[in-house]
């Protein structure tokens, strides 16, 4: 790849799918029993200089907290055809909205910081090649 346009692309990459793990956690807010996920990153991998070059995705972690436990009424049909209502407790989402936000305005300001590095390393390309054409 040109040297200057693989950092900040691995860099939206990776904030790219820090994005969708987030947007995938607020959609499942209102589902009972869903554990909201995480995205770890990290430093991308040495070049032939030993550098490390951009970022990676490092793991999707799924959270072990609980949701919290709220009553549920469900509707069951016996084998005689008959309908009875059922008490019970089920845990809800433990996705913490606030933290989804705060999450999802960082990344996108992250994603859009590495585009314009790309635009700017594009337009300085242009340049370059309009002076020697």
């Amino acid at each position: 790849m040109i040297d200057g346009f693989s950092t900040p692309l691995s860099a939206m990459d990776a904030f790219g799918t820090s994005m969708a793990v987030t947007a995938n956690n607020v959609a499942n807010m209102n589902t009972d029993e869903f554990r909201a996920s995480d995205v770890r990153l990290q430093t991308g991998a040495a070049d032939q200089n030993g550098q490390e070059q951009g970022v990676q995705v490092a793991e999707i972690r799924q959270s072990t907290t609980e949701g919290p436990q709220r009553m549920d009424l469900r509707r069951v049909v016996n084998e005689d055809g008959s309908v009875s209502v059922e008490q019970g407790i089920v845990e809800g989402s433990n996705t913490d909205v606030a933290k989804e936000m705060t999450t999802m305005i960082t990344d996108r300001r992250a994603f859009e910081a590495n585009a314009a590095v790309v635009r700017a390393r594009d337009d300085m390309t242009g340049v370059l090649v309009d002076r020697f054409v």
